[in-house]
């Protein structure tokens, strides 16, 4: 994550990832049935007029033969899909059943979020993890948060530099750690002060942005080492308008924004 020195850099967008789904293997023991398997069945038998085929005919598939081949071919039929459907769980691309399996071997599922997380969810972050997805940019952290449901927009502070900065700009006042601080804007999130008479000492914070702790989790553990991302709240910016109601623009024609709280 790298930017101007002495340009704060704002992410909220990204490009959606175009998954690659391979399409399933199939043959014609995938799905076998009956009608698939009773002519190689009836094979099987001898020829001959003691087996109902005078003159070397082939067998009738509506003969009393036939039907008791169908009945032994039946639990073949189950065989063979199940096999089928356990080889595709060797590939992280078509498994199903084994999932579980799966995530104790690659740490998952994500222990940050509590409670049981939906499947598709549990497939596409194992499938990322197997490919293993680069998670980089602050594009790319911004469409983590997104499939996990979060929408984010994550701030790189600048530093106040004399002679550079404005009074009342986007630059930050602090120390030398400001360069490694993001700034994470969670939507939905929302704002808890200590209060007198509720609050508990060494408990609850003076301020805190709650519904923030399972993201910033997994930011924490997937963004690089020396990276602290800090809860923010989220911000919600409307035009400004004349008395009359008419929006206010500047010189240049383009719309003036204020924060709405």
């Amino acid at each position: 994550m790298s930017r101007h020195p002495a340009r704060f850099t704002l992410t909220n967008r990204y490009e959606a990832s175009t998954p690659v789904v391979l399409p399933a293997p199939s043959d014609a023991l995938a799905s076998p049935d009956s009608d698939r398997l009773i002519s190689a069945g009836l094979s099987f038998w001898p020829p001959g007029a003691a087996w109902g085929t005078p003159d070397g005919q082939a067998h009738s598939l509506s003969s009393v033969l036939a039907r008791f081949t169908r009945v032994l071919l039946s639990p073949f039929e189950w065989l063979y899909a199940r096999g089928f459907r356990l080889a595709l769980e060797g590939n992280a691309q078509t498994l199903n059943e084994t999932l579980p399996d799966w995530e104790a071997e690659h740490g998952l599922p994500e222990r940050c979020f509590g409670g049981d997380q939906p499947t598709p969810q549990r497939l596409l972050a194992l499938r990322r993890k197997v490919a293993a997805e680069p998670v980089a940019s602050p594009e790319d952290f911004v469409r983590l948060a997104a499939e996990y449901g979060y929408i984010i927009e994550i701030e790189e502070p600048a530093a106040f530099r004399v002679g550079f900065s404005r009074c009342g700009g986007r630059h930050k006042t602090g120390t030398a750690g400001l360069e490694t601080l993001v700034y994470v804007r969670i939507r939905g999130s929302s704002i808890s002060r200590f209060i007198t008479g509720a609050s508990r000492t060494g408990r609850d914070r003076l301020y805190a942005v709650t519904g923030a702790d399972e993201i910033l989790c997994l930011l924490k553990k997937t963004l690089p080492a020396w990276v602290t991302p800090v809860a923010k709240p989220w911000l919600t910016y409307a035009p400004l308008v004349t008395s009359e109601g008419q929006p206010m623009q500047d010189s240049a024609g383009n719309p003036i924004l204020t924060l709405r709280s």
